[in-house]
């Protein structure tokens, strides 16, 4: 059982070593036997592609991927398309999301049998911390415009950064995901709930990050459109 975690990066390079340190040395080793640890460079201009060549030389990290474009959602598929492992697992470098649930993530998978099963921030039993209002208020609004285009998809947090997937199962699904930016996560599980893949929610404890890049307006402009369109594609016959 091969699993592999793909972290996709833009600009990393002041922080990329810790957080690949600090994931490695979370795991005991009979885990990370089958663990194979991918960075997804998608478009760095600073020396992200300096530390990854020290993180390969350690062999902290398994395989360095550089895509010229920018785009996480690009990042994060192009990697899925070239691996070759069982279980495909993707988060942020940031490691906003508790180590802990790592295992759930891809236990969820090969003891369960999901075929996808995703972190979410706001499950009754989850934990929240150092969350500004307007994220928060943010994320709400935006889950709860998803429950009005989309009353079946009864996903609580579509975009935490946290996912993990039946490789095999995923790969047609991602034929059909065009969004190469944020809204990618959004459009990916929405697709894979019209394939009627079976998707576990973990509740998570997630630990905010206050140096993200993420633009708010741009972020939320760019998911308006992408679940209008969305919405309009998947009234059409999908080809299962």
């Amino acid at each position: 059982m091969k699993i592999e975690v793909i972290f996709p990066v833009y600009n990393e390079g002041s922080t990329i070593y810790d957080q690949i340190k600090k994931f490695n040395e979370f795991f005991d080793i009979d885990f990370k036997k089958n663990l194979y640890i991918t960075v997804a460079d998608n478009g760095s201009n600073d020396n992200t592609f300096t530390i990854c060549n020290d993180l390969l030389n350690k062999k902290l990290i398994n395989n360095y991927l550089s895509i010229s474009q920018k785009g996480r959602g690009r990042a994060i598929k192009q990697s899925i398309i070239n691996s070759d492992a069982d279980i495909v697992s993707y988060m942020d470098i940031d490691l906003s999301t508790d180590l802990d649930h790592f295992k759930d993530l891809v236990e969820s998978i090969y003891l369960k049998g999901y075929d996808i099963s995703i972190g979410s921030r706001l499950s009754k039993t989850s934990k929240v911390i150092g969350r500004k209002k307007i994220r928060e208020f943010t994320s709400r609004a935006y889950n709860l415009l998803i429950k009005i285009y989309f009353p079946k998809s009864k996903i609580q947090d579509m975009q935490c950064g946290f996912k993990a997937f039946s490789r095999k199962k995923i790969l047609k699904v991602l034929n059909y995901v065009e969004n190469n930016r944020w809204f990618f996560d959004t459009e990916l599980i929405l697709i894979a709930r019209k394939f009627n893949l079976k998707i576990d929610q973990i509740p998570v404890k997630w630990t905010d990050d206050p140096n993200t890049s993420v633009n708010i307006i741009s972020t939320a402009i760019e998911d308006i459109v992408g679940l209008t369109k969305l919405r309009l594609k998947l009234l059409k016959k999908i080809d299962k």
